[in-house]
C-alpha cells in the first residue's frame, strides 16, 4: 500500500503535463521614466511551459481603459500576416517574442501617455495566455530649456546664415540681440517636439551674432563672430582632390608614352652609316652627291684623251 501511495505521489509531482502549470511568468518594471517627445520603451520579457515553443504568438498592450497595440507573430517566417516586425503607428513592438520578448515602443511621447501599461502574451493553445497584473507606469519629464549651440551654416546656394539652437518643454523662443533691429522678416524657426532652430541671413561681415532665450531659471546667450564669405572659404573635398591627383598622373603617364612613340618614330640612322639590320654602309644625300661629280669629271678625261 505505502509503494503505491509513492507511486501515485512521484506520477503527480513529476508528469511534465501537470508541472507546467507553474512554468508561466513575466518580468516588467514598475515605473519607465522619459523626456518629453523622445521615444519611450517598456520592458516586457515572458518565459511559457513550453520549451522549444514555435508556433504563434500574439503580443497585446493595453492600458487600464483600451487595448492600445495587438500584432501576431507566425511560427512559420513564409506565412503571412506577420505584423510585429514593423508598425505604422506610434506604437510598435521593440522585441521579438520568438525571443520571449515584447517590449513596447512608444514614439515621440506626450504628457498624455501618462498610464499604467499592461502586456499579454496568448499562445496558439486554447487558454494559454498570461499577463501582468500590476502593470508599468510611464512617466513623463519636461525637458528644462536650455540653449544648445550657434553656428554659421552654407546652404546649398552657397549663402551662408547663423543657427542657434534649443530645446525644452516646450521649445524655448530665441532673441536675437546682436544685429540689433533685425528685421522679423529675416527670421526663420524650425521646431518639433522639444527642439527648435532660428536662423539668420549672415550678411554683415566682422560681426558678432548673438541670440538669447529666457528660461525658467535665468537668461541664456551665445555668440559667434562672423569674420565674411571671402576668409570663410570651404576647403576642397578630400575625395576630389584625391580625383584630381589621379587623373593628373595618368595625363601624365599618357604624355610620356605618346611622346616616346614619336620619337621612336623619328629615329635617325646611327652615326655608323649602316642601315639597321645590314653590314653595308650607307651613303648620306652629301656623299652620293659627290660621288657623282667625281664620277662625272672623270668621264670628260676620258673623253678629252681619246
Amino acid at each position: 500500500m505505502k509503494m503505491q501511495l509513492i507511486q501515485i505521489v512521484f506520477f503527480l509531482c513529476c508528469s511534465p503535463g501537470l508541472m507546467t502549470d507553474n512554468k508561466w511568468s513575466m518580468t516588467v518594471p514598475k515605473a519607465v521614466d522619459q523626456d518629453f517627445g523622445e521615444d519611450a520603451i517598456i520592458p516586457c520579457s515572458f518565459t511559457t511551459p513550453y520549451e522549444n515553443y514555435k508556433n504563434d504568438t500574439t503580443a497585446i498592450w493595453k492600458t487600464k481603459s483600451r487595448v492600445i497595440f495587438h500584432c501576431v507573430s507566425k511560427g512559420n517566417l513564409s506565412e503571412s500576416g506577420q505584423n510585429c516586425t514593423e508598425s505604422p503607428g506610434r506604437y510598435s513592438l521593440h522585441g521579438d517574442p520568438r525571443s520571449n520578448n515584447i517590449s513596447l515602443r512608444i514614439k515621440n511621447v506626450l504628457f498624455m501617455d501618462v498610464e499604467t501599461y499592461f502586456c499579454r502574451v496568448e499562445l496558439s493553445k486554447p487558454r494559454d495566455a498570461y499577463e501582468t497584473t500590476t502593470g508599468t507606469i510611464l512617466n513623463i519629464r519636461a525637458v528644462p530649456q536650455t540653449l544648445e549651440s550657434i553656428y554659421i551654416q552654407t546652404l546649398p546656394s552657397g549663402a551662408q546664415v547663423v543657427v542657434c539652437d534649443v530645446k525644452g518643454t516646450p521649445p524655448p523662443a530665441v532673441t536675437w540681440i546682436c544685429p540689433e533691429n533685425i528685421n522679423a522678416s529675416l527670421v526663420s524657426v524650425q521646431s518639433s517636439f522639444v527642439r527648435a532652430s532660428s536662423t539668420i541671413p549672415a550678411n554683415l561681415p566682422n560681426t558678432n551674432y548673438t541670440c538669447q532665450i529666457h528660461g525658467k531659471n535665468r537668461t541664456q546667450h551665445l555668440s559667434i563672430y562672423y569674420r565674411g564669405a571671402q576668409e570663410q572659404q570651404q576647403q576642397i573635398p578630400l575625395m576630389l582632390l584625391i580625383i584630381f591627383v589621379i587623373l593628373s598622373g595618368i595625363f601624365l603617364i599618357l604624355f610620356v608614352a605618346v611622346m616616346y612613340k614619336k620619337g621612336g618614330d623619328h629615329e635617325t640612322p646611327s652615326s655608323s652609316g649602316r642601315a639597321p639590320g645590314s653590314s653595308e654602309p650607307v651613303d648620306t644625300p652629301k656623299q652620293k652627291g659627290i660621288r657623282k661629280t667625281e664620277s662625272f669629271e672623270i668621264d670628260e678625261d676620258i673623253y678629252a684623251n681619246v
